[in-house]
């Protein structure tokens, strides 16, 4: 707990908390990106599910057939950018750390190392072969 003024002053005590600051919010938000694309993709496969009755399989529908072309271009676009985004978030870090301006260089190389493993192992495992359907 912080020392306010009004307590050195011997006013009621009052506890603050330090907020995060944008910049210090944004490498970290890059960094989850991977697996928030994840989310997106399965959101798409959870919105066929419903609409179809029944889970998508590789070739059974085209997924671009579905109607749900917004989602379905962003999942695409999302996909080529998360080497981009994940790229600025580290840049972002380590701008901020040579800087002074950030401290949570660790935090965000964690944080990144744990996203892309996710990312990259739910894309070789592909459970339920969601990925191969929607790509086919």
């Amino acid at each position: 707990m912080k020392t306010t003024s009004s307590q050195a002053a011997g006013g009621p005590e009052r506890e603050t908390r330090d907020t995060t600051t944008g910049f210090e919010f944004a490498p970290m938000l890059l960094a989850a990106f991977p697996v928030a694309w994840l989310g997106l993709l399965y959101a798409f496969v959870l919105r066929a599910r419903l609409q179809l009755g029944h889970w998508p399989a590789p070739y059974r529908p085209d997924p671009k057939g579905l109607g749900f072309g917004l989602h379905h271009q962003a999942i695409w676009l999302g996909l080529f950018a998360v080497p981009y985004i994940t790229g600025a978030g580290l840049a972002l870090a380590l701008l901020g750390r040579a800087t002074g301006m950030y401290r949570g260089l660790w935090r965000v190389l964690g944080l990144l190392l744990i996203s892309l493993t996710i990312f990259i192992l739910v894309l070789q495992l592909d459970p339920g072969n969601y990925f191969e359907w929607f790509a086919d």
